[in-house]
């Protein structure tokens, strides 16, 4: 009998242990491509959602409660990013979710986010309607409308084209939705679109839509998109011939875009949410940080996991509980941010400052340059 009251005595000592801990964290949890096409994306976004972490760790967590972080791969894949939803939300118990970072895979889980009431936030799913009548739903960076009538407006104020191409993946909402906002301004600023093409997921050759791009002697061509399709693309538009400027959306500013597209990509405009050339103390520490942590520069992925952290933190100061997160997500004005000074919307959209880069060569390698920054 001694020996069983010591047991249970053990165990109940374990524990309390183990709760007095758990009451010490908030949870977050993380819904990223770690496999899959989308692979890269996904583990830049997470460098910089750890190095957040890091930092409001070493410095005393939130109200002294550390976090941990409870990371799930939906390689890219919208069934797999609503059950790694439900897994968070449900057995986990997380507080917030970050992710997940496409536009496709976030639409996928904006309907089970509302029924569970555990607040997600989006590093860089840019659709619309990601965010539309969901108050469990948020973002970190700006949405498509905003990206497109940035870039539609640099192209016809600032390079002065009265003609632009499309060149679309089908089987993205990310791409159609930029398409459709690019199209919209750039018409509305007196531009003509002279060609519009498509594409599939899994594509490998793109001469024939090129080729009728080239045809229509469009100045711009507008490609949204992401790997492997888009590199692949602006490689086989110096292979036709095209002499126009080639020019894309947040979904560019990625190493393997940059430096897997060969040449052709220097002199290309894209739409970024993130310059390192910003003398904000708070991007140069950012980038101090990051490369201390990394031996790399950060590019816009990895600032947007960063800022993604930042604002869950900001809104856990005042309640840990996703009720109480979500409620104060909404409270967010004016927070300096890597990416900018964020207001966070009525719809859960962050309002800020966009900037357009140029790709340019600096020695062997492919890098954003700053040009402007156009606010909301």
């Amino acid at each position: 009998m001694k020996k069983l009251l010591k047991k249970i005595f053990i165990l109940v000592f374990i524990l309390s242990i183990v709760v007095s801990i758990e009451a010490e964290e908030i949870k977050f949890g993380v819904i990223l491509p770690l496999s899959g096409d989308l692979v890269s994306y996904g583990k830049t976004t997470l460098d910089g959602i750890k190095l957040c972490v890091d930092e409001i760790n070493k410095s005393g967590g939130i109200n002294g409660k550390k976090i941990k972080l409870i990371v799930e791969d939906n390689k890219g894949i919208p069934v797999d990013s609503k059950k790694a939803y439900i897994h968070l939300a449900s057995s986990q118990k997380v507080s917030a979710i970050i992710g997940p970072i496409t536009s496709t895979n976030s639409k996928n889980v904006r309907r089970t986010a509302k029924a569970l009431k555990v607040p997600m936030i989006s590093p860089t799913a840019t659709n619309d309607r990601i965010t539309l009548k969901n108050p469990y739903v948020f973002r970190a960076c700006f949405n498509d409308s905003f990206q497109g009538r940035i870039i539609a407006n640099y192209a016809s104020n600032n390079l002065k084209f009265k003609t632009a191409a499309l060149m679309v993946d089908m089987n993205s909402d990310y791409s159609k939705g930029l398409a459709k906002s690019f199209k919209k301004y750039f018409k509305e600023l007196g531009g003509k679109i002279v060609k519009e093409e498509g594409y599939q997921q899994k594509d490998t050759e793109f001469g024939v839509q090129l080729k009728n791009i080239k045809k229509s002697n469009a100045e711009a061509l507008f490609v949204p998109g992401y790997p492997p399709e888009l590199p692949l693309i602006i490689k086989q538009a110096k292979v036709i011939g095209y002499k126009g400027k080639l020019c894309g959306a947040d979904g560019w500013d990625n190493a393997d875009v940059i430096n897997g597209s060969g040449d052709n990509i220097t002199g290309s405009f894209i739409v970024g949410a993130f310059s390192k050339e910003e003398k904000r103390d708070i991007v140069k520490k950012f980038i101090k940080n990051f490369k201390e942590k990394y031996n790399r520069e950060p590019g816009t992925f990895e600032a947007l996991g960063y800022d993604s952290v930042l604002l869950i933190a900001e809104a856990a100061k005042n309640g840990t509980t996703p009720e109480s997160i979500k409620n104060n997500l909404f409270k967010i004005k004016d927070f300096n941010a890597v990416t900018g000074k964020i207001t966070i919307n009525k719809d859960g959209d962050a309002e800020k400052s966009a900037i357009v880069l140029e790709i340019d060569k600096n020695g062997d390698k492919y890098e954003t340059k700053y040009k402007t920054t156009v606010n909301p």
